[in-house]
């Protein structure tokens, strides 16, 4: 059935004035965002939460964004299209989507979002809002590490660490369709949990050495970084491959040589092809996202996930649902 939205002058969003910490955060009211011929406008019905969003409360990325305030934060959600530019072909009002934006001053932690349509993807009526905007961002990102950067290979074993997370939880399952032997770490109460996505083997990292059960995987995908990054040279045969999503640690280069290793350190982007790849697994039930917390879009729940984020032991996705 076909809905009619009315387009507002103005919104609620959630963004900042000032770096800082979650205090920072403050619920605005600002201008709904116009598009232009190549992009689509959408009402957003969820919004996922990442560890990229407190980086950019607290100015860790304006080295690299040049941004000016107020900056609403967020670059991953799902919802529903109400306007498309005149270039675009593939997407019509009504459609819903899934969409991971490129950085900018006016992200996704809002009602209304416009982005560049090739970053979005229809995805199927059974799929939650919830579920859909956890898998772009996230999904990219393990998706890049897995074959962009390690080349994973069907019959290869990856080691993937803290499978039960955000990233880690998808790459376990995108692993797995592969065709790899999948390794993991986690703790104590999520080990049925990631053999249930497909982990083959798992190392219970609160009784378990990493450099004592594992040797000679093809490929590390390192969502930890500090002792973990360090642990993983050990962990990979001669000629075998890190990718790394957090900080480089001062000892990668030289075990880099020391152990004969390609080490990645990546940043993630969007990527047009792998976006429409990840919608058409979760709509096809080939791929899923376990929902640590799902809150409704408030400053407090928006404080809330953000520190949980930053703690670092999130099982599963963050997301905040808008209520209309």
């Amino acid at each position: 059935m076909l809905e009619n939205y009315e387009i507002r002058d103005k919104m609620d969003a959630i963004g900042i004035n000032a770096f800082g910490d979650a205090n920072q955060l403050q619920m605005m009211k600002v201008d709904v965002p116009t598009i232009n011929d190549d992009q689509i406008l959408i009402k957003v019905r969820s919004t996922g939460i990442n560890p990229i969003d407190w980086k950019t409360r607290e100015g860790l990325r304006q080295k690299r964004y040049d941004f000016n305030f107020p900056i609403i934060l967020g670059q991953e959600m799902a919802g529903v299209i109400v306007q498309v530019g005149k270039n675009v072909k593939d997407f019509k009002p009504n459609d819903q989507v899934l969409g991971y934006g490129v950085p900018s001053e006016m992200g996704t932690y809002a009602q209304y979002y416009a982005m560049d349509a090739k970053y979005a993807a229809k995805f199927g009526n059974q799929i939650s809002f919830a579920e859909a905007s956890g898998i772009a961002m996230t999904g990219t990102t393990a998706y890049e590490a897995l074959f962009t950067y390690g080349k994973l290979l069907k019959g290869q074993t990856v080691l993937i660490l803290a499978g039960s997370g955000g990233v880690g939880s998808l790459a376990i399952q995108l692993a797995k369709n592969a065709g790899a032997k999948v390794i993991t770490t986690t703790g104590t109460s999520n080990i049925d949990y990631v053999k249930s996505i497909g982990a083959d083997e798992v190392v219970d990292y609160k009784n378990d050495n990493l450099v004592d059960k594992v040797q000679n995987v093809d490929l590390v995908f390192d969502t930890l970084g500090g002792q973990n990054q360090v642990d993983a040279f050990k962990a990979v045969k001669s000629g075998g491959t890190i990718v790394s999503i957090v900080e480089q640690t001062d000892q990668a280069v030289s075990l880099s040589k020391l152990y004969n290793i390609t080490f990645h350190k990546i940043v993630n982007r969007p990527d047009h092809d792998t976006i429409i790849k990840l919608a058409q697994l979760i709509s096809a039930d080939k791929l899923h996202v376990r929902i640590a917390d799902d809150l409704p879009f408030t400053l407090d729940n928006a404080k809330k996930l953000q520190n949980h984020s930053q703690t670092g032991h999130t099982d599963g996705k963050l997301v905040m649902t808008l209520q209309y």
